[in-house]
């Protein structure tokens, strides 16, 4: 990260830092003037969610700056990323995804799965991982790290929340049980302690 957006109380934005990843927003300065709710962030690139439910993006082109492949021009409720990929889920449900295809970028493989019926989305450096209104989950991004859930994908039901580390997912479920999936040495194993994961009640990472 080599650069800053704030967020002022009139729901204008002024960046500062590296301009190519993000400090300079001067391309999309007149829709920066008013009405952002909130501001996400890769490596080196912005999204602002404006009060409209339409979506700004500016910064480094293959990390999210370009948003010009898909329609973020209204009912965006909320925003996640990777390092280099942006997540925006619509109020109707369904997911929009741009940037980097090796962090995110690309959801090809499961984009039927992400038209309809997502209630949230979780993000790690590399992959997402949406819950669906039936308890189910859908990834995509780095399958090493979190993108691919397959080998698990029986155990992903009743899911109520996920969280991710830096590589891997941990997904409580209404029974108070716990899946994890990614990378091993980032907490996607927990096989050695899996029968101490009941009751659980909340997971942070």
């Amino acid at each position: 990260e080599l650069a800053f957006a704030a967020l002022k109380e009139d729901g204008s934005v002024v960046t500062w830092g590296q301009g190519r990843d993000g400090g300079d927003s001067s391309s999309v300065a007149s829709s920066l003037t008013s009405g952002v709710s909130s501001i996400v962030s890769t490596d080196a690139a912005f999204a602002a969610l404006k009060e409209d439910g339409s979506v700004v993006t500016w910064g480094w082109n293959n990390n999210g700056g370009d948003s010009s492949s898909v329609d973020l021009s209204s009912g965006v409720s909320s925003i996640v990323s990777t390092d280099a990929a942006f997540a925006a889920l619509k109020s109707d449900g369904s997911v929009v995804i741009w940037g980097h295809p090796s962090f995110g970028g690309d959801s090809s493989s499961v984009e039927s799965s992400l038209s309809s019926g997502v209630s949230s989305i979780v993000s790690n450096s590399s992959a997402f991982a949406a819950i669906k209104a039936d308890g189910s989950v859908v990834t995509w991004g780095d399958s090493s790290f979190g993108g691919d859930s397959s080998s698990i994908s029986s155990d992903l039901t009743g899911v109520s929340s996920i969280v991710g580390s830096e590589l891997a997912f941990a997904a409580l479920k209404e029974d108070g049980s716990v899946v994890t999936w990614g990378h091993s040495s980032y907490g996607g194993d927990s096989s050695s302690i899996s029968s101490d994961l009941t009751g659980v009640s909340s997971i942070v990472s």
